[in-house]
């Protein structure tokens, strides 16, 4: 069973309001709000039209005449910047990854003296695994993964990627 709770906060809202613009097309304002009140959150109409404009949001036509969606530019939208940093992921993990193993739902990454942190700051900003949360050591990454079938699926991509960084 999965548990997720995000902070009731200005940032934790609008990062959500970002995501959840940039994976769905979002009609109208009413929509939006539906859809943060499936993530738990419920708020008023002028507080999302003030989180829109603060997101930079726009709400052009679509080129195909289905009428206009929200749109936010990419570096308020963590959704568009993952797809931008698996290509800096990739390569990372080519110069840093010595290792990775996994045991029930803990994922352990090695790398030489002083690259974890760098390729940790990676691995939650690229968006490719989704993980309960990462912690960096020196030398030393653990992720925690959903499930052990997934930990062994992160292990595998991991190695991966590194090796298609050659």
């Amino acid at each position: 069973m999965q548990s997720r709770r995000a902070p009731a906060t200005v940032s934790s809202r609008r990062s959500l309001v970002a995501d959840l613009v940039s994976t769905n097309r979002v009609h109208s304002q009413q929509e939006l709000l539906e859809l943060l009140q499936t993530q738990g959150f419920s708020v008023t109409q002028a507080t999302l039209s003030r989180d829109l404009e603060a997101l930079g949001a726009t709400k052009p036509s679509d080129p195909d005449g289905s009428g206009a969606h929200y749109i936010v530019p990419s570096e308020s939208n963590t959704s568009l910047r993952a797809q931008g940093s698996r290509q800096a992921l990739t390569r990372a993990l080519h110069e840093l990854l010595l290792s990775a193993e996994y045991s029930q739902v803990m994922v352990v990454v090695r790398t030489p003296p002083g690259g974890a942190q760098f390729l940790a700051g990676h691995l939650d900003r690229s968006g490719c695994f989704d993980t309960l949360g990462t912690v960096a050591g020196d030398d030393t990454i653990f992720l925690v993964a959903r499930s052990e079938i997934e930990a062994k699926k992160i292990c595998n991509d991991l190695v991966a990627l590194a090796e298609s960084g050659t």
